[in-house]
C-alpha cells in the first residue's frame, strides 16, 4: 500500500526563482502553510510565482489549486 511519502511532492516556485518542495500544505486566505513533518512554515502567496508553480506541478501530475480571491472576502 502506498504511503504518503510515495506521492510526488508539491513544488512551490518563488518569484525570485528558487523552489521548495512540500509534502503537505494548506492555503488559508493569502497564506500557504507548509505542514510537512518536522516544521511549520508560513509562506505568503504573494511571494510565489503561482503560474510557474501550477505549471511545474502539472508537469508532475499534481493539481495545484489556489482558492479564488472572490471566496476570501
Amino acid at each position: 500500500d502506498a504511503s504518503a511519502s510515495d506521492q510526488p511532492q508539491t513544488v512551490l516556485v518563488f518569484k525570485d526563482g528558487h523552489q521548495v518542495e512540500v509534502a503537505n500544505y494548506a492555503i488559508v486566505g493569502s497564506t500557504l502553510y507548509d505542514l510537512s513533518s518536522g516544521h511549520r512554515l508560513k509562506i505568503a502567496l504573494n511571494d510565489l510565482d503561482l503560474s510557474a508553480t501550477a505549471k511545474q506541478n502539472d508537469d508532475r501530475g499534481i493539481d495545484f489549486q489556489v482558492p479564488s480571491k472572490s471566496e476570501a472576502n
